[in-house]
């Protein structure tokens, strides 16, 4: 692969024709990407393009300004100094000059830059001395690692040299090596924190984020301050990886991998600047789309993309690991001070200077459940693995015999169980167990049915991590929880983790909950993960060894982990038959607290924004009307109830008991067996505060925390909802849920509708400020002043700041079901979130002549799942056929607005 730096050579003053080379220059580049080669090749080409256009330009400069002599010297420093420049990456020079005269370095610079950023060149640039470079790199990290990238382009050579020369005695020697790492070391986690301390974020940094190209330049750097190798000088295959092998720092396996992962991101970046035609280093969800079809990941984008992330994942996983170890191998041994004698823990595990390690004579190749035994003695002693230990340990695990060898042993398995349902602290890197066998590749050693989820991303803005670091952490939630870490958060979850009589198969079903993500089912569709996953625990949970009745429990419960959760977000609670159902599916009261807790550390590990407080009081009401039910306490008859409910209200009620009696006469049952007496009290009022107006509006005390109750009282008619939903809408609010209820009076039927509604960032602070506006904008809509649809667009059209960034596309699904209620038929919407959405689906229900006795309202990400309890308007449920097919498609239409 060639772009002739020499092509259309300009003459010194030929502008035009210098801009003219670097488009021709740069469409050359373009051709070669499209062609697919677009990877480090791609940079080097560029770098020879620039390295001869700059050069040329110096010399004129030179020239121009009237310097000469020795004291003046042109070098490339960062990627360019490496020889490598990404699409529309600065080119960053440093001029070394010692004896320019008083007016010379200013002179130099404007003859040299001014040219060439007229012509669109992008440059970086920096002026030292030799004198003046190591006292500046000691206080300034990117002073010190552009010292050791420098490469000498024109000018004096001597120059560079004894800048490099000061550079390794004054920065890098054998005395400095070890803080040069340590600022590196510290560099990272600033960076990582800025761009958000996660290789899994959903848009991640190519360059800057974790496992992005910096956390390979860190490697570099701190490699060649050590062992005075020179980027030049190491172009074979392997680079300069290959010449870690060489000097025994690094393994031709590990080398290999990191050549890989480093020409993946090169591609990536390429492409990201050639797709915006600028520098562009963050993968955003479009980018992430076009570059999965454009590299071959298939022509679905959503897929393409998917199949895209989990490379990248993977790739900048073995980069963060990498780095980890690389910069320890490469620190210089420190003397040590009086160390604790090393303690024999047996069969070749050792305790030496508080750190857990390998005995010397173990041999991890013939005694594999040695790397078990020694993670098992991190957790009984408290301390941490020593480094040795796990390079050795993550090095057999990559080894595929050897990773057989330890599934086969009895040992082994016993102890990965007793790891993954660990509970106290342990001492590694994260705190993490289960992530400690994750990073040392033990995890994917006894569980290779975990490979296809490794690094495997959903195309979406609500599940954060990949699906393996998710699984990792809903164990590290679960372990949380049982230490009563967490007792403030989850007070229910905590307690009844106290109560966890097995272990084991709640463990390892928290673990292996989405291992069926990653494989087909008999039909090639990857839907049905939680079946696939519980089939392949048929195979995985007998060959860690667990009892016929364990792999029983475990199997059911990652067959059931999503029940709980689309029971309490998308059914009506309190009907009878809805609990009666999932009771049915748990195994008892113990299936049903191991259900509840898998579900609490699956929801709270999605994302950080997935498990609200609205989700968790839905969990907890199923929860409790469940354990009822299994106690044999099953609710009363619906009469008795109501007659309870109606004593409880009247025994609160501190004004006229006739006007108390007109209301919960005029009422539904159903509306005195969904609320508490007290809420009915407080309802109570807000009817008789209405007066003769359209619609009123009261809050009232909510049940739920993390959403405020609000209570709407206006005419009946039809397409009432759909008004009341655009104006809460308009008012920058979110319907978490909503129970609708007419009632007749002696003016007519009055609606008593009552929502739970939280401001667009989470909480109900705002809610109270905007009580007045929505007042009067319910009373507009609902006394035919004001179109709904008018107001939505006022308030949410495309200049409101409502507009969102570009998200992944969500497929819409209507599904119909007469099934789940015996006297209602149950309507649910997926689809992609937009403000109006409610306004739009009530309407269209509406239209369809359908009554709405019950809303649930819920959001995952950008994706709602919104279910409405319906009935015709005479009271009956909607027959199926043709009827089905026409909500379908009137509601599909309403979700594209």
């Amino acid at each position: 692969m060639n772009v002739d730096p020499q092509e259309t050579r300009p003459s010194d003053s030929d502008a035009p024709a210098l801009r003219d080379a670097i488009e021709r220059h740069r469409a050359a580049l373009l051709s070669l990407l499209e062609a697919g080669e677009d990877g480090l090749a791609l940079g080097r080409a560029n770098a020879r393009f620039l390295d001869a256009r700059i050069i040329e330009r110096f010399e004129a400069a030179l020239r121009r300004a009237a310097l000469a002599g020795p004291g003046i010297a042109l070098a490339a420093v960062g990627s360019f100094g490496r020889g490598a420049v990404a699409l529309r990456s600065d080119a960053d020079l440093v001029l070394v000059i010692n004896d320019a005269g008083p007016d010379g370095p200013a002179s130099l610079v404007e003859a040299l830059l001014y040219p060439l950023w007229d012509a669109a060149m992008p440059l970086g640039h920096q002026v030292l001395s030799t004198a003046d470079a190591v006292p500046l790199a000691q206080n300034d990290l990117a002073t010190a690692t552009a010292l050791i990238d420098l490469r000498f382009l024109a000018g004096a050579s001597s120059l560079v040299e004894e800048l490099v020369a000061h550079a390794n005695e004054g920065l890098f020697g054998e005395e400095d090596l070890g803080a040069f790492i340590d600022r590196l070391h510290e560099e990272a986690r600033v960076r990582h924190e800025r761009f958000g301390g996660s290789v899994y974020l959903l848009e991640p940094d190519v360059k800057g984020g974790p496992g992005g190209l910096r956390d390979l330049d860190g490697v570099r750097w701190a490699a060649r301050a050590r062992y005075r190798v020179r980027e030049g000088e190491t172009q074979a295959t392997l680079g300069l990886w290959g010449e870690l092998v060489r000097l025994g720092v690094l393994v031709a396996r590990e080398a290999q991998e990191l050549t890989t992962s480093e020409e993946f991101l090169w591609r990536v970046r390429n492409r990201l600047h050639a797709r915006a035609g600028r520098k562009a280093d963050r993968l955003g969800f479009e980018d992430q789309e076009a570059l999965g079809v454009a590299m071959g990941y298939g022509d679905d984008r959503a897929r393409a993309a998917e199949r895209l992330m989990q490379d990248y994942y993977l790739h900048a996983r073995a980069i963060t690991r990498a780095r980890e170890s690389l910069l320890e191998r490469l620190r210089p041994v420190r003397p040590r001070g009086k160390v604790s004698p090393s303690v024999d823990l047996g069969r070749g595990v050792h305790l030496f200077d508080g750190h857990v390690t390998i005995a010397k004579g173990a041999d991890l190749n013939e005694d594999p459940a040695l790397a078990m035994r020694v993670l098992a003695a991190c957790v009984r002693h408290q301390a941490p693995v020593l480094a040795f230990a796990r390079d050795a340990i993550t090095r057999s695990a990559s080894d595929a015999p050897w990773c057989e060898r330890l599934r086969a042993c009895l040992e082994a398995a016993s102890l990965f169980v007793e790891l993954v349902c660990t509970v106290p602290e342990a001492r590694t890197p994260r705190g993490s167990v289960v992530g400690e066998l994750h990073d040392l590749g033990l995890l994917l050693a006894m569980v290779p049915e975990f490979l296809p989820v490794t690094g495997r991303v959903h195309h979406d803005v609500y599940h954060v991590y990949t699906v393996d670091v998710h699984s990792v952490a809903a164990v590290d939630r679960l372990r949380q929880i049982a230490r009563g870490e967490l007792a403030h958060e989850y007070q229910l979850a905590s307690r009844i983790a106290a109560e966890i009589a097995r272990p084991a198969p709640l463990f390892l079903a928290t673990l292996l909950h989405d291992v069926g993500k990653g494989w087909p089912d008999a039909s090639g569709s990857l839907k049905q993960h939680s079946k696939v996953g519980a089939e392949l625990c048929d195979r995985i949970l007998p060959r860690l060894g667990l009892a016929a009745e364990d792999c029983d429990e475990a199997r059911q419960l990652v067959l059931d982990h999503l029940l709980m959760y689309r029971i309490a977000t998308r059914r009506d609670l309190d009907d009878v038959a809805t609990i009666a159902e999932f009771c049915r599916s748990v195994r008892g009261c113990e299936g049903l607290r191991n259900l509840y807790l898998l579900t609490v550390a699956d929801l709270s590990t999605t994302s950080p924004t997935a498990m609200t407080s609205w989700k968790a009081r839905m969990l907890d009401e199923l929860y409790f009307a469940a354990e009822a039910y299994l106690s044999g306490q099953q609710p009363r008859a619906d009469a008795e109830r109501s007659t309870r409910v109606r004593d409880a209200v009247r025994e609160a009620w501190l004004g006229r008991v006739e006007s108390l009696d007109a209301l919960l006469v005029s009422m539904p049952e159903r509306y005195l067996l969904a609320n508490t007496p007290e809420s009915i009290v407080q309802h109570a009022r807000v009817v008789l505060q209405r007066g003769r107006q359209a619609a009123h509006v009261g809050r009232v005390n909510s049940r739920h925390e993390g959403a405020a109750e609000l209570c709407v009282v206006a005419d009946d008619r039809p397409g009432l909802l759909a008004s009341i939903a655009a104006a809460i809408t308009a008012n920058r609010l979110e319907v978490l849920g909503a129970q609708v209820y007419s009632r007749h009076t002696t003016a007519g039927v009055e609606a008593v509708d009552i929502f739970w509604v939280r401001d667009r960032d989470g909480g109900t602070e705002v809610v109270e400020q905007t009580l007045g506006r929505l007042a009067r904008d319910l009373e507009n809509v609902c006394s035919g002043r004001v179109d709904p649809a008018d107001l939505l667009r006022e308030r949410t059209g495309s200049s409101s700041p409502w507009s969102e960034r570009p998200s992944p596309a969500v497929p819409t699904e209507i599904l119909v079901d007469d099934r789940v209620s015996p006297r209602h038929t149950v309507v649910e919407v997926f689809a992609k979130d937009s403000p109006g959405l409610l306004y739009r689906l009530a309407r269209g229900l509406h239209e369809l002549g359908l009554s709405i006795a019950l809303s649930k309202i819920n959001t995952e990400g950008t994706r709602v799942a919104d279910v409405f309890y319906v009935s015709e308007l005479d009271g009956s449920k909607v027959p199926r056929g043709p009827r089905y097919k026409e909500i379908q498609e009137k509601l599909v239409l309403a979700v594209q607005g």
